[in-house]
Protein backbone atom coordinates (compact mmCIF):
# COMPACT_ATOMS: atom_id res chain seq x y z
CA UNK A 1 0.00 0.00 0.00
CA UNK A 2 1.29 3.71 -0.60
CA UNK A 3 2.08 5.87 2.13
CA UNK A 4 0.85 9.20 1.79
CA UNK A 5 1.26 12.14 4.39
CA UNK A 6 -1.80 13.80 5.67
CA UNK A 7 -1.88 17.51 7.47
CA UNK A 8 -2.78 16.84 11.46
CA UNK A 9 -4.98 18.82 11.68
CA UNK A 10 -7.08 16.40 9.93
CA UNK A 11 -5.72 13.03 11.91
CA UNK A 12 -8.36 12.09 14.74
CA UNK A 13 -8.14 9.12 17.25
CA UNK A 14 -10.84 6.94 16.29
CA UNK A 15 -13.28 6.66 19.75
CA UNK A 16 -12.86 2.96 19.37
CA UNK A 17 -9.17 2.68 19.65
CA UNK A 18 -8.48 -0.10 21.91
CA UNK A 19 -5.43 2.11 23.94
CA UNK A 20 -6.79 3.65 26.59
CA UNK A 21 -3.18 5.25 28.45
CA UNK A 22 -0.48 6.49 26.16
CA UNK A 23 3.07 5.91 27.91
CA UNK A 24 5.01 9.24 28.25
CA UNK A 25 8.14 6.96 27.79
CA UNK A 26 6.91 5.45 24.67
CA UNK A 27 6.33 9.30 23.34
CA UNK A 28 9.26 10.60 24.33
CA UNK A 29 11.17 7.87 22.46
CA UNK A 30 9.13 8.25 19.23
CA UNK A 31 10.13 11.51 19.97
CA UNK A 32 13.96 10.90 19.56
CA UNK A 33 14.00 8.92 17.33
CA UNK A 34 12.34 11.25 15.20
CA UNK A 35 14.62 14.12 15.81
CA UNK A 36 17.67 12.25 15.30
CA UNK A 37 16.56 10.33 12.21
CA UNK A 38 13.34 11.80 10.84
CA UNK A 39 11.31 8.34 10.92
CA UNK A 40 8.28 7.29 12.45
CA UNK A 41 6.12 4.35 11.58
CA UNK A 42 3.31 4.67 9.27
CA UNK A 43 -0.56 5.50 11.01
CA UNK A 44 -3.59 3.16 10.06
CA UNK A 45 -6.38 5.42 9.30
CA UNK A 46 -9.57 5.46 7.49
CA UNK A 47 -10.76 8.33 6.03
CA UNK A 48 -14.77 9.76 6.78
CA UNK A 49 -16.93 11.51 4.48
CA UNK A 50 -16.44 15.01 6.29
CA UNK A 51 -12.50 14.67 4.94
CA UNK A 52 -11.17 13.85 8.39
CA UNK A 53 -9.27 10.61 9.27
CA UNK A 54 -9.99 8.04 11.98
CA UNK A 55 -6.40 7.10 13.78
CA UNK A 56 -7.35 3.21 14.81
CA UNK A 57 -3.99 2.34 14.90
CA UNK A 58 -0.88 5.29 15.87
CA UNK A 59 -2.76 7.36 18.16
CA UNK A 60 0.16 7.15 20.18
CA UNK A 61 2.71 8.42 17.19
CA UNK A 62 0.29 10.60 16.31
CA UNK A 63 0.35 12.68 19.84
CA UNK A 64 4.31 12.56 19.87
CA UNK A 65 4.06 14.53 16.33
CA UNK A 66 1.71 16.96 17.90
CA UNK A 67 4.40 17.72 20.25
CA UNK A 68 7.05 17.68 17.86
CA UNK A 69 4.72 20.32 15.78
CA UNK A 70 5.08 18.19 12.65
CA UNK A 71 2.42 19.17 10.17
CA UNK A 72 1.90 16.15 8.37
CA UNK A 73 2.02 12.51 8.95
CA UNK A 74 3.04 9.29 7.28
CA UNK A 75 -0.54 7.28 6.53
CA UNK A 76 -1.72 3.96 5.04
CA UNK A 77 -5.82 4.84 4.13
CA UNK A 78 -8.13 2.31 4.30
CA UNK A 79 -11.19 2.42 2.34
CA UNK A 80 -13.24 0.24 4.71
CA UNK A 81 -16.45 0.99 6.80
CA UNK A 82 -16.17 1.62 10.51
CA UNK A 83 -17.05 -2.00 11.46
CA UNK A 84 -14.19 -3.48 9.15
CA UNK A 85 -11.80 -0.76 10.64
CA UNK A 86 -12.80 -2.13 14.18
CA UNK A 87 -11.56 -5.49 13.37
CA UNK A 88 -8.44 -4.76 12.25
CA UNK A 89 -7.85 -2.47 14.77
CA UNK A 90 -8.74 -5.45 17.22
CA UNK A 91 -6.70 -7.65 14.93
CA UNK A 92 -3.30 -5.34 15.09
CA UNK A 93 -3.41 -4.50 18.97
CA UNK A 94 -4.20 -8.00 20.80
CA UNK A 95 -1.25 -9.07 19.25
CA UNK A 96 0.46 -6.19 20.81
CA UNK A 97 2.39 -7.10 24.42
CA UNK A 98 2.09 -3.66 25.60
CA UNK A 99 -1.26 -3.09 25.49
CA UNK A 100 -2.81 -4.90 28.94
CA UNK A 101 -4.89 -7.90 28.61
CA UNK A 102 -7.89 -5.51 30.29
CA UNK A 103 -7.70 -3.19 27.09
CA UNK A 104 -7.72 -6.05 25.29
CA UNK A 105 -10.24 -7.90 26.86
CA UNK A 106 -12.57 -4.61 26.52
CA UNK A 107 -11.92 -3.82 23.42
CA UNK A 108 -13.34 -7.60 22.41
CA UNK A 109 -16.28 -6.52 24.46
CA UNK A 110 -17.22 -3.46 22.89
CA UNK A 111 -16.57 -5.32 19.31
CA UNK A 112 -19.10 -8.14 20.20
CA UNK A 113 -21.26 -5.50 21.88
CA UNK A 114 -21.52 -3.61 18.17
CA UNK A 115 -21.60 -6.89 16.09
CA UNK A 116 -18.11 -7.16 14.82
CA UNK A 117 -18.61 -10.87 16.09
CA UNK A 118 -21.41 -12.92 17.66
CA UNK A 119 -19.74 -14.25 20.62
CA UNK A 120 -16.27 -15.32 22.26
CA UNK A 121 -15.73 -18.05 20.07
CA UNK A 122 -16.29 -16.62 16.70
CA UNK A 123 -14.08 -13.46 17.78
CA UNK A 124 -11.21 -16.28 18.95
CA UNK A 125 -11.31 -16.98 15.06
CA UNK A 126 -10.99 -14.20 13.88
CA UNK A 127 -8.09 -13.04 15.99
CA UNK A 128 -6.43 -16.12 16.21
CA UNK A 129 -6.34 -16.69 19.98
CA UNK A 130 -7.62 -19.48 22.01
CA UNK A 131 -11.22 -18.95 23.85
CA UNK A 132 -9.43 -19.18 27.34
CA UNK A 133 -7.21 -16.90 26.33
CA UNK A 134 -10.16 -14.32 25.56
CA UNK A 135 -12.05 -14.84 28.46
CA UNK A 136 -9.02 -13.91 30.62
CA UNK A 137 -8.52 -10.53 28.75
CA UNK A 138 -12.41 -10.55 29.56
CA UNK A 139 -12.36 -11.44 33.34
CA UNK A 140 -9.23 -8.92 33.44
CA UNK A 141 -11.19 -5.86 32.10
CA UNK A 142 -14.07 -6.72 34.18
CA UNK A 143 -12.54 -6.38 37.04
CA UNK A 144 -10.18 -3.52 36.22
CA UNK A 145 -13.36 -1.86 35.68
CA UNK A 146 -14.53 -2.25 39.23
CA UNK A 147 -11.06 -1.01 40.46
CA UNK A 148 -10.75 1.78 39.00
CA UNK A 149 -14.48 2.73 40.77
CA UNK A 150 -12.97 1.31 44.31
CA UNK A 151 -9.17 2.19 44.69
CA UNK A 152 -8.40 -1.66 44.95
CA UNK A 153 -5.18 -1.68 43.09
CA UNK A 154 -3.00 -2.21 45.81
CA UNK A 155 -4.72 -4.97 47.12
CA UNK A 156 -5.61 -7.31 44.47
CA UNK A 157 -3.21 -9.00 42.33
CA UNK A 158 -3.52 -11.03 39.68
CA UNK A 159 -4.64 -14.28 41.16
CA UNK A 160 -7.02 -12.16 43.39
CA UNK A 161 -8.47 -10.33 40.04
CA UNK A 162 -8.89 -13.40 38.35
CA UNK A 163 -10.81 -15.45 41.21
CA UNK A 164 -13.10 -12.65 41.88
CA UNK A 165 -13.58 -12.69 37.74
CA UNK A 166 -14.46 -16.17 38.37
CA UNK A 167 -17.82 -15.62 40.38
CA UNK A 168 -21.26 -14.78 39.35
CA UNK A 169 -21.69 -10.97 38.86
CA UNK A 170 -23.70 -10.80 42.14
CA UNK A 171 -21.54 -12.08 44.20
CA UNK A 172 -18.42 -10.69 42.48
CA UNK A 173 -20.02 -6.79 43.18
CA UNK A 174 -20.71 -7.66 46.99
CA UNK A 175 -17.36 -9.22 47.12
CA UNK A 176 -15.65 -5.91 45.99
CA UNK A 177 -17.77 -3.50 48.11
CA UNK A 178 -16.59 -5.35 50.89
CA UNK A 179 -13.06 -5.22 49.92
CA UNK A 180 -13.68 -1.40 49.26
CA UNK A 181 -15.21 -0.69 53.06
CA UNK A 182 -12.11 -2.33 54.39
CA UNK A 183 -9.62 -0.16 56.80
CA UNK A 184 -5.86 -0.26 55.43
CA UNK A 185 -4.58 -2.09 58.34
CA UNK A 186 -7.33 -4.73 57.64
CA UNK A 187 -6.22 -4.85 54.27
CA UNK A 188 -2.89 -4.76 54.88
CA UNK A 189 -3.03 -7.75 57.04
CA UNK A 190 -5.65 -10.17 54.73
CA UNK A 191 -3.63 -8.61 51.66
CA UNK A 192 -0.77 -12.16 51.22
CA UNK A 193 -3.87 -14.70 51.95
CA UNK A 194 -6.82 -12.59 49.50
CA UNK A 195 -6.34 -15.02 46.77
CA UNK A 196 -6.62 -18.37 48.90
CA UNK A 197 -9.71 -16.81 50.36
CA UNK A 198 -11.31 -15.86 47.16
CA UNK A 199 -10.26 -18.86 45.47
CA UNK A 200 -12.06 -20.56 48.48
CA UNK A 201 -15.36 -18.82 47.74
CA UNK A 202 -15.64 -19.20 44.18
CA UNK A 203 -16.29 -22.83 44.90
CA UNK A 204 -19.33 -22.05 46.48
CA UNK A 205 -20.06 -18.71 44.82
CA UNK A 206 -22.49 -20.65 42.35
CA UNK A 207 -24.18 -22.51 45.12
CA UNK A 208 -25.28 -19.58 47.91
CA UNK A 209 -26.89 -16.66 47.88
CA UNK A 210 -24.67 -13.56 47.55
CA UNK A 211 -25.79 -12.26 51.15
CA UNK A 212 -23.85 -16.23 51.85
CA UNK A 213 -21.13 -15.94 50.41
CA UNK A 214 -20.18 -12.39 51.81
CA UNK A 215 -20.79 -14.13 55.11
CA UNK A 216 -18.75 -16.99 54.49
CA UNK A 217 -16.08 -14.57 53.18
CA UNK A 218 -16.15 -12.25 56.26
CA UNK A 219 -15.54 -15.38 58.68
CA UNK A 220 -12.26 -16.46 56.64
CA UNK A 221 -11.03 -12.54 57.25
CA UNK A 222 -11.52 -12.68 60.58
CA UNK A 223 -9.96 -16.01 61.26
CA UNK A 224 -7.05 -14.38 59.39
CA UNK A 225 -7.08 -10.71 61.73
CA UNK A 226 -8.09 -12.70 64.96
CA UNK A 227 -4.90 -14.72 64.23
CA UNK A 228 -2.73 -11.72 63.93
CA UNK A 229 -0.09 -11.31 67.19
CA UNK A 230 -0.87 -7.59 67.79
CA UNK A 231 -4.10 -8.86 68.42
CA UNK A 232 -6.16 -5.94 67.30
CA UNK A 233 -8.74 -5.94 65.06
CA UNK A 234 -11.28 -3.75 63.09
CA UNK A 235 -13.91 -4.76 61.71
CA UNK A 236 -17.03 -4.15 59.55
CA UNK A 237 -19.90 -5.64 60.92
CA UNK A 238 -23.28 -6.89 59.16
CA UNK A 239 -24.77 -4.03 60.48
CA UNK A 240 -22.93 -1.48 59.17
CA UNK A 241 -21.00 -0.34 62.61
CA UNK A 242 -17.14 -0.53 62.53
CA UNK A 243 -15.75 -1.78 65.32
CA UNK A 244 -12.08 -1.49 67.35
CA UNK A 245 -11.35 -4.43 69.48
CA UNK A 246 -8.14 -3.96 70.99
CA UNK A 247 -6.14 -6.03 73.87
CA UNK A 248 -4.80 -3.46 76.08
CA UNK A 249 -3.35 -4.93 79.61
CA UNK A 250 -5.39 -7.58 81.20
CA UNK A 251 -8.71 -5.58 79.64
CA UNK A 252 -10.66 -6.17 76.31
CA UNK A 253 -11.40 -2.60 74.99
CA UNK A 254 -14.41 -2.24 72.03
CA UNK A 255 -14.68 0.67 70.44
CA UNK A 256 -16.97 1.63 68.45
CA UNK A 257 -15.74 3.98 65.67
CA UNK A 258 -17.36 7.01 62.97
CA UNK A 259 -15.64 8.13 60.31
CA UNK A 260 -12.81 10.62 62.28
CA UNK A 261 -13.23 9.31 65.66
CA UNK A 262 -14.22 6.56 68.31
CA UNK A 263 -17.86 7.70 69.52
CA UNK A 264 -18.02 4.80 72.00
CA UNK A 265 -15.96 2.34 74.36
CA UNK A 266 -15.99 -0.14 76.77
CA UNK A 267 -13.55 -1.87 78.42
CA UNK A 268 -13.89 -5.45 80.33
CA UNK A 269 -11.37 -7.42 81.97
CA UNK A 270 -10.08 -10.31 80.07
CA UNK A 271 -11.54 -12.47 82.34
CA UNK A 272 -14.77 -11.99 81.98
CA UNK A 273 -14.60 -11.80 78.58
CA UNK A 274 -15.58 -15.73 77.91
CA UNK A 275 -18.72 -15.29 80.20
CA UNK A 276 -19.70 -12.02 78.18
CA UNK A 277 -20.03 -13.87 74.96
CA UNK A 278 -21.66 -17.11 76.51
CA UNK A 279 -24.48 -14.55 78.01
CA UNK A 280 -24.41 -12.81 74.60
CA UNK A 281 -25.44 -15.57 72.56
CA UNK A 282 -28.90 -16.13 74.32
CA UNK A 283 -29.24 -12.67 72.22
CA UNK A 284 -28.63 -14.19 68.85
CA UNK A 285 -31.15 -16.37 66.84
Amino acid sequence: MEIEYIPINQLKIADYNPREARSPEIIQGIIETYRSRNIVKPLLVRKKRDGEYEVFDGGTRLEALKILNVDKAPCIIYDCSRREAMEMAAIVHTNREELTPAEKGKFILRCINEGIWRNVEEAARALGFSKDTLYDWIKEARISSAMMNTGLRNLLNRDSRKALASMPKPVREELINELASLTEEIAGKIKRELPNILNEIVEISYELEPEEVLKEFRERVSKIIESDLDYSVIFRASSGYMYQLERVGNNVVIKVLSKTSSTDQLTIPCIDVKELVRRLSKFIE
